[in-house]
């Protein structure tokens, strides 16, 4: 029998974003992501935390290395970049029925300019019924970068 008892660790993996919390500016941060072999990209796992992980996210600030717990229900937008992510197994190929331009204005900080991108049945194709979708954020596309922008910090969305 031993007399100390070990700590368990489980392996994570980190993530390189922009976050941005509700009245402070955003920031280069790392979030860590349970380590696990999976077929879902980065983007989709980083998702997945924000929605369905626990409340408290375990991050660290990029530029000064300090270590923060984060409200998940503070984020008022996650930045992933392809650029950040490299080549770890994004699929690039994610096909999409539906695409409109858009401007997100929300209760805090400057209003994002992207494209949604979406599938859906064939009577729930407008914007509307796509905000409307299941999950607290939904993904807002620029360039090669994806935004995940939590709902309950949209003032509106307006269709370009």
């Amino acid at each position: 029998m031993r007399g100390q008892t070990e700590v368990l660790r489980v392996r994570k993996q980190n993530v390189v974003v922009d976050l941005a919390l509700a009245g402070v500016s955003p920031r280069r941060m790392e979030l860590f992501l349970p380590e696990q072999p999976t077929s879902e990209d980065r983007r989709a796992q980083v998702l997945h935390l924000v929605e369905k992980g626990l409340t408290f996210l375990p991050a660290r600030d990029s530029a000064s290395g300090s270590w923060e717990i984060i409200n998940r229900n503070a984020v008022l937008w996650i930045r992933i970049s392809m650029e950040d992510l490299g080549a770890l197994g994004e699929d690039a190929d994610e096909l999409f029925e539906f695409r409109q331009k858009v401007r997100v204005d929300l209760m805090s900080g400057a209003p994002l300019d992207g494209e949604l991108l979406y599938s859906a049945q064939e009577q729930e194709t407008r914007v509307t019924d796509y905000m409307n979708f299941e999950g607290r954020f939904f993904r807002l596309w620029r360039e090669d970068d994806v935004y995940l922008v939590n709902k309950s910090f949209v003032l509106r969305v307006i269709e370009n």
